[in-house]
């Protein structure tokens, strides 16, 4: 079995039509996969991780719409460097007034072009939180992504699972169908009673009926994975073995990764975001200066002479102080709960990778020690049965024991697979190694 390691960067022309990213996310998911080309797949009847990881980043409907959030950000962006808009001003004075100003004899015509000037650096503010704004959004679009092909992966181990519960029934059905032609031909002998018969009929019929259900499950599975990206199954199965499973990560490799989780980079990104909130309201505190000039005409003489205006607010008292204290109180939050992101994440990965040992260590004493138990039980008593030393009874539960062990190694396989891929959806890296073959 191969590693598969999906690079989250390289997600195709569609979704760098508006920006291309200068992070790069990893998820790796630990699959077996078919070596064939993306052309292939469509046309065969099985796919593999990878194929389902690249149309799940082309057509997701949750990551088509970071374009237009792009665009957003970029509209912005394009706000806040705007500088403000000279004013134009034309005032009329002495005008249709009684004796020397009737109508406009005495008229003063002032004609002004003005200018706000912005000071305590705004527009840098302002396009500092623009830009931490754009930051932030493409880090919870990396967190959102990571989420999104983590859930695909999820689907396509349900899938799996899905598939191998199939095959597991199928061996069922078959062994008790053998079984019960046995006891059949006992019956007839007359050395075993119908009440035997009866037995393995009835235990026939319920492993017919979970089968039917399984098949159920399967076709299920199957939607669930295509509703990834948004299309209906084009394919019957998915390749893969859970049967076989990769090296675990220790806590030294789990630990080490905690720096670079996406969580831990989205909450630094919302700090920068938050420092840039507070730059912005301590520049808004400052006030601005209007200057105008312009040129003023006296009609009673036919003189012209220039106008020059420079007016400011009075800074009695900061006008943003109130945002000034919201803001350093959203950049504390942020602070806190970067911290406590860090902690949650060391607890998180502790716990998941104990986790993973507990199912690692249950499927190896079920693989090397509960089922060749299992086995050589149903032989015995298969064996017995024939010289009858043993009831059909004993025979029908040494079958259930032995089939209800492969299915818990089915269900602990996935549930392995589940932990590690959520590793890397946190860590957005692969953490899995060679794969160790299960004696299954």
């Amino acid at each position: 079995m191969n590693v598969f390691i999906f690079r989250c960067g390289a997600i195709g022309s569609k979704f760098f039509a508006a920006r291309q990213f200068d992070a790069s996310l990893l998820l790796a998911v630990s699959m077996s996969f078919l070596a064939f080309p993306q052309s292939a797949f469509a046309q065969n009847s099985s796919i593999n991780l990878n194929w389902a990881m690249q149309q799940t980043l082309l057509h997701n409907p949750q990551l088509a719409q970071y374009p237009y959030q792009l665009r957003i950000s970029d509209g912005d962006l394009i706000q806040a460097q705007q500088r403000p808009l000279p004013t134009l001003a034309m005032s009329a004075e002495n005008i249709f007034g009684q004796d020397e100003f009737t109508a406009t004899d005495s008229a003063e015509f002032t004609l002004t072009l003005g200018q706000t000037i912005e000071l305590g650096g705004k527009r840098d503010s302002r396009v500092a939180f623009a830009t931490a704004s754009t930051a932030r959004k493409q880090s919870e679009y990396e967190q959102m992504r990571l989420d999104v092909l983590a859930e695909t992966g999820r689907r396509y181990y349900q899938l799996l699972r899905s598939q191998s519960l199939q095959h597991w029934i199928e061996r069922r059905v078959a062994s008790e169908l053998q079984a019960l032609e046995v006891v059949q031909k006992r019956t007839k002998a007359g050395a075993a009673g119908k009440a035997d018969s009866s037995k393995m009929q009835l235990r026939l019929s319920r492993s017919k009926a979970l089968a039917m259900q399984i098949s159920g499950q399967l076709r299920l599975a199957r939607s669930a994975l295509a509703a990834m990206w948004a299309a209906k199954p084009s394919f019957i199965t998915v390749s893969g073995e859970l049967l076989q499973l990769p090296s675990l990560p220790t806590a030294v490799d789990i630990t080490g990764l905690i720096a670079e989780s996406p969580a831990l980079n989205l909450q630094q990104s919302m700090m920068r975001l938050a420092d840039a909130q507070v730059q912005l309201a301590k520049a808004n505190s400052k006030v601005d200066l209007d200057v105008n000039v312009g040129l003023r005409r006296f009609q009673a003489t036919g003189d012209q002479a220039l106008v020059f205006n420079v007016s400011m607010p009075i800074p009695i008292a900061n006008p943003n102080r109130g945002r000034i204290s919201a803001a350093n109180a959203a950049r504390e939050l942020s602070q806190l709960q970067l911290e406590q992101i860090r902690r949650q994440l060391q607890l998180s990965f502790l716990a998941v990778q104990q986790t993973l040992e507990n199912y690692s260590q249950y499927a190896q004493v079920i693989s090397q020690e509960l089922l060749p138990q299992a086995r050589q039980l149903l032989a015995d008593t298969e064996a017995g049965y024939s010289l009858g030393r043993y009831s059909v009874l004993q025979w029908s539960d040494a079958q259930a024991e032995k089939f209800t062990l492969e299915r818990e190694l089915i269900d602990t396989h996935q549930q392995i697979y589940l932990q590690l891929l959520e590793l890397e959806r946190v860590t957005g890296q692969s953490l899995s190694g060679k794969l160790m073959p299960s004696t299954y």
